[in-house]
């Protein structure tokens, strides 16, 4: 996520896209594993759509994360994307061209309800076409008066708050379960999972140990199938994407500068720096500072020879080899997960209008 706050997402507005579906139709959708995909594309579709109709310019950089756990570690697809607020598009300059931005107005409440009944319809389409679902249960959802569906657009980053645009994109990256809220009750054979506070409150949920198993296993994502998509000008095959990069490189250039400038200089040189700022982002864990008196360390030799560093290691206790690592499993993995549960959202008998509620 700090790579894409670096050197993919220019210093503009972001705005972050939530687009949940019914409980009924996650069973559906997690027995095929090309259909998060196809409903993360339909949305980047229907907000390219609506910023073409307000304002210029080729294309909004999209960035989609698909997640698959709810906030109780329960079935839960949903899509989060993180937008430009506006539309890329070169414009010619002295060497060559360059990256033009277009910003576009916020949506108000009434766009955000055609968006999500225009991608309710445009999702029950492609299921149909796909073979996902049955034909009936596509027309009994469509006359739902409550769909379901729900698009949530609230989040904005203004430009120039790159923090706040790497926070919200950490969120958006974080996974389904945080192993610090794990613990376990040896006593009473109990697993115990702690979410994340929503209106000051947290649960406190309980499991037996192959209950809980089971239900992560659930929610383990299909095997080969990418959960980060790319869309718009950030496309793989974006003629704007190359311009993206080379923008956003150097506004994070200049921000460097301005923080030398303001006295924020680092002691150790950059190729250094460049590896600890990567290792801290990453493990949060400052490798330049001393774990015991809390010192700045500065690098002084770099050990190349493999025989050094077991020599080094060996004399310190650590292990020198790597760890071993399974194979990667076969598509089998999809018929060998546990069985269906979780009552109507992983249960087609269960009936219809009791899981609508």
């Amino acid at each position: 996520m700090a790579d894409a706050s670096d050197r993919l997402l220019p210093q503009v507005g972001y705005r972050q896209y939530v687009l949940t579906i019914p409980k009924r139709l996650r069973w559906f959708v997690n027995q095929n594993a090309a259909l998060p995909g196809e409903i993360s594309r339909l949305l980047a579709r229907e907000i390219e759509l609506f910023l073409r109709k307000r304002t210029v310019g080729a294309a909004a950089a999209q960035l989609h994360f698909i997640q698959r756990a709810g906030r109780s570690l329960n079935l839960h697809p949903h899509v989060h994307a993180v937008v430009s607020e506006g539309r890329f598009g070169p414009e010619p300059g002295l060497l060559g061209p360059k990256l033009g931005f277009y910003a576009a107005a916020a949506p108000s409440q009434r766009d955000i309800d055609l968006m999500t009944e225009a991608l309710r319809r445009k999702i029950f389409r492609r299921l149909r076409r796909m073979g996902a679902i049955p034909t009936d249960l596509a027309q009994e959802m469509l006359a739902w008066p409550n769909s379901g569906f729900s698009l949530h657009a609230k989040v904005f980053v203004p430009a120039g708050d790159r923090e706040g645009l790497e926070r919200l994109l950490y969120y958006c990256a974080k996974p389904g379960l945080s192993p610090m809220r794990l613990s376990y009750l040896p006593k009473k054979n109990l697993v115990i999972y702690r979410t994340e506070p929503k209106n000051g409150q947290a649960l406190a949920l309980r499991f037996e140990p192959v209950e809980f198993l089971r239900r992560w296993g659930l929610l383990i994502p299909p095997a080969r199938k990418n959960l980060l998509r790319y869309y718009g000008a950030l496309g793989p095959n974006s003629p704007l994407r190359a311009l993206l990069v080379a923008e956003t490189s150097r506004g994070a250039a200049k921000a460097r500068l301005r923080k030398k400038a303001e006295g924020v200089a680092e002691a150790v040189s950059r190729s250094a720096r460049s590896w600890a700022a990567c290792l801290a982002r990453v493990f949060e864990v400052d490798p330049l500072v001393c774990p015991r008196c809390a010192a700045t360390m500065v690098p002084v030799a770099i050990i190349m020879k493999d025989s050094e560093l077991v020599r080094l290691l060996s004399h310190l206790g650590l292990p020198t080899d790597f760890p071993k690592t399974g194979p990667a499993r076969s598509n089998l993995v999809e018929t060998m997960r546990g069985p269906p549960g979780e009552e109507c959202q992983l249960d087609p008998t269960c009936p219809r209008r009791a899981a609508a509620a």
